[in-house]
């Protein structure tokens, strides 16, 4: 009999980074997410199935009772008692030409499970369970991952808005420094055009940043299951959360995808073993008892008795090759099942090994963006500074900025990189490496 293993809960790894308003999103998500809740209903249809499997091997008991009244002729007065299929012959007696029957009656059948097939059907309906189990639990950890990647990428896209909206602020001063300057004299109309389309250019990438954070923000109301769900976005910087040593194969076996298809083998090979049976004969008791009367209070009497108990065999004898080709399905089928777990695990150790890749070469860009955007920054300074003095090119100023706002976008961008193969890795490990 297959033991129903305890499937363990999703541990809260997107505590790892370090935001109270994520840790909120992620349980609204867990609790109230469509595609969670219809893999709990599966889990519920699958327990249901199990304790149908499960009563096979009981009696099945049946209550019949009916009422007529029979009026005609000798033929027509003669009521029958019922027997069970293949009786010699059946009791009967006399009633008047108007009368009533009452019958009332208990049928039983219980096949003997000798050789385990319905033992078979029940484990193997109970490994669907644990699989859907399992099934749930992978798709919350989805869902989980989805609802911290949507919102690392809100808050990049929010950090980007923030950094246009600066280098904006910053070019209309220049603007305004500009045309100063050339109203007096001191610069050229052309030095305040240049800066006037920089300024313009600027401005129109902020329409797009806008959109893809609204787009963030329908996909996170989506993944609440709910359209008109507030969405708060914390101030504070995101963790990043430390590297895995190595990828240890035992990590990658706690995935519930990868466990699920490891349960499927043995429920396919329980039915194998269900299917094998049939080649052998079944045996089965049945039988059948009652009362009959022509009237309610003559039920009560002995007379009207009747009862029935018979064993059943039944030998396949000849079937076309049925049964044989019936097995071979199933064989095929704990095939399938081997080579999709092998899957699973190929696919999960790619996923993993491509995440911890990301991640690695992400954090290190991000690190030499920083470096860059500071550089940018202080050659942006002294530009302005020469500029000003009319001891450098404006063009110098120009590149500079471009240079500058460039370099920060990199580094947002590489930083939200970073946290979201983070967000893969853990999702690959089934929520963290610890």
């Amino acid at each position: 009999m297959i033991l129903l293993l305890a499937t363990l809960s999703l541990a809260p790894w997107w505590s790892a980074y370090g935001d109270k308003q994520l840790d909120a999103l992620v349980e609204r998500a867990l609790a109230a997410n469509l595609d969670v809740k219809s893999a709990e209903a599966r889990i519920r249809e699958s327990r249901a199935l199990a304790g149908e499997s499960r009563s096979k091997l009981l009696p099945a008991i049946n209550l019949t009772s009916n009422a007529g009244r029979l009026r005609g002729g000798f033929q027509q007065g003669v009521a029958r008692i019922p027997t069970m299929p293949g009786a010699a012959q059946s009791g009967s007696f006399v009633a008047p030409f108007d009368t009533a029957i009452y019958q009332g009656s208990l049928d039983m059948r219980w096949e003997l499970d000798f050789w385990g097939a319905n033992r078979a059907g029940r484990d193997a309906a109970l490994a669907d369970t644990v699989s859907s189990t399992e099934m749930r639990e992978d798709m919350a950890l989805i869902v989980s991952a989805e609802v911290v990647r949507a919102y690392v990428e809100l808050r990049g896209l929010g950090e980007r808005i923030a950094i246009t909206e600066r280098s904006r602020d910053a070019q209309k001063e220049l603007l305004d420094l500009t045309t100063s300057r050339a109203d007096a004299g001191l610069s050229s109309q052309l030095d305040v055009e240049r800066q006037r389309a920089l300024l313009e250019n600027t401005e129109a990438s902020l329409p797009p940043l806008e959109a893809e954070r609204s787009i963030r923000r329908h996909h996170l109301a989506v993944l609440l299951g709910d359209r008109t769900a507030p969405i708060t976005i914390g101030d504070g910087a995101l963790t990043a959360p430390a590297l895995p040593a190595a990828l240890d194969s035992e990590l990658l076996k706690r995935r519930p995808d990868v466990r699920a298809a490891e349960v499927r083998i043995n429920a396919a090979m329980l039915r194998l073993k269900q299917a094998r049976t049939d080649l052998f004969p079944k045996i089965a008791l049945s039988g059948l008892m009652g009362r009959q009367s022509t009237s309610l209070g003559g039920l009560s009497l002995g007379g009207g008795n009747f009862f029935n108990l018979a064993p059943q065999l039944q030998l396949p004898i000849f079937s076309g090759g049925r049964i044989r080709q019936q097995i071979a399905a199933q064989d095929a089928r704990v095939e399938q099942a081997r080579l999709e777990y092998q899957k699973e695990v190929l696919a999960a150790f790619e996923e993993a090994a491509n995440a911890l890749a990301g991640y690695q070469r992400q954090q290190e860009r991000a690190q030499k963006l920083t470096a860059a955007t500071e550089s940018a920054a202080r050659s942006l300074a002294l530009s302005r500074e020469l500029a000003t003095a009319g001891l450098g090119d404006f063009l110098t100023v120009l590149d500079a900025q471009r240079t500058l706002l460039d370099a920060e976008f990199q580094k947002s961008a590489a930083a939200t990189s970073a946290l979201v193969e983070s967000v893969t890795l853990h999702k690959a490990l089934a929520g963290g490496w610890k």
